[in-house]
């Protein structure tokens, strides 16, 4: 099905996904995990081949790089894919606004500029998919991008679509900002407010990076301690991407050892993510409050008299009262770098690296 002798299979749970489809228990769902998880390699690699062998037409869409023309961008590509052979065929009254063709959308080899409204096309373009095409599944991938206020409206037409011809369209979704998440399926006002089952994406258990020495042998004739491969993932946070970035500094490398490969890529990648910059942008408090809920390993109760005593304390001011607490909290969820759980009181980290980060890293002094 695929070509890349690297990739571990999750073919048990893609199958189990599409069972839920095609016995009509579910006609949507939603996987959390935070980036590098393998979340858009499981949509690529094992879901889409197992969708097709099964008679479904597939298409995969990645707001990842989105901007403010996110809804738009993606109208035009499901558009393109609704469109199949006959690409300037009419679909409804929206595909009649046809502006102008390009290339290469979504992984469809032509595009289509629309004009005019976007909500009124994609209810156009589903309800073409659903009468057209017969089983269809859209891979809508970090679709919190559509979080954003500027596409409620798009976005509460696209449930109602979806609504309409959850018969013949399912759909899964994904996201890595839970907060973004939350916004889009959690509040009780969100457009897709209970839409379909909520998930966390499973993680991958040692049969991973024992695939990872089986291939890293094949490959290169040499080996791996596959103990010190499954710490050094588990040290890792469990994450797919780092484990799978070490086999292949391992593999150009034949002097490294896994603990030194280890160490150098978590240097990178805490420089290219730029933690440093995140902190810095905090204020005092919310510095203090982030190394808090990071080292945490229980329920953290941040508007505890003993906590706004440590609070204070750490500030040298004489008093943090709860609303000021309360505001750090909620400028640090705005900024994606905490969360809380649905139905927890104490919040979370979002990004597990940079949980990593403020546990490890010798941090500037709070001011």
């Amino acid at each position: 099905m695929h070509d890349d002798p690297w990739h571990f299979s999750r073919n048990a749970l893609a199958q189990q996904v599409l069972a839920m489809f095609e016995t009509g228990l579910a006609s949507a769902l939603t996987f959390f995990a935070p980036r590098r998880m393998g979340k858009t390699e499981f949509l690529r690699k094992d879901i889409t081949p197992v969708a097709e062998a099964k008679g479904w037409k597939v298409f995969y869409f990645s707001f990842l790089d989105a901007d403010a023309t996110a809804a738009q961008s993606f109208a035009q590509a499901l558009a393109a894919f609704a469109k199949g052979d006959g690409l300037l065929a009419k679909v409804g009254k929206a595909l009649g606004r046809v502006d102008k063709v390009t290339g290469g959308a979504a992984g469809v080899q032509a595009g289509v500029e629309l004009r005019g409204a976007e909500a009124d096309d994609i209810k156009a373009v589903i309800q073409r998919l659903a009468k057209g095409q017969g089983k269809t599944l859209l891979l809508l991938d970090e679709v919190q991008a559509l979080a954003n206020p500027s596409h409620k409206t798009f976005v509460a037409a696209l449930r109602t679509a979806l609504d309409m011809h959850k018969e013949t369209v399912k759909v899964i979704f994904t996201g890595s900002s839970r907060e973004g998440l939350r916004r889009m399926f959690s509040q009780a006002n969100a457009p897709f407010f209970h839409f379909g089952q909520n998930l966390p994406f499973p993680q991958l258990n040692r049969d991973f990076t024992d695939h990872l020495t089986t291939v890293f042998q094949r490959t290169t004739t040499r080996t791996i301690d596959p103990d010190s491969l499954w710490q050094c993932f588990v040290d890792m946070g469990h994450v797919p991407q780092l484990a799978r970035s070490l086999v292949e500094r391992l593999a150009l490398n034949p002097t490294l050892s896994v603990e030194a490969a280890k160490t150098a890529l978590i240097e990178e990648i805490n420089h290219n993510r730029d933690y440093l910059s995140d902190w810095s942008r905090c204020s005092a408090l919310e510095r203090i409050l982030l190394s808090m809920i990071a080292a945490s390993t229980g329920a953290f109760e941040p508007y505890g008299v003993s906590t706004r005593e440590a609070l204070a304390k750490s500030l040298g001011v004489p008093e943090v009262p709860v609303p000021t607490v309360q505001s750090a909290l909620r400028s640090l969820t705005r900024r994606a770098l905490i969360f809380k759980p649905e139905g927890r009181s104490s919040h979370e980290i979002e990004d597990p690296m940079f949980r990593e980060w403020l546990l490890t890293e010798q941090l500037p002094p709070v001011s």
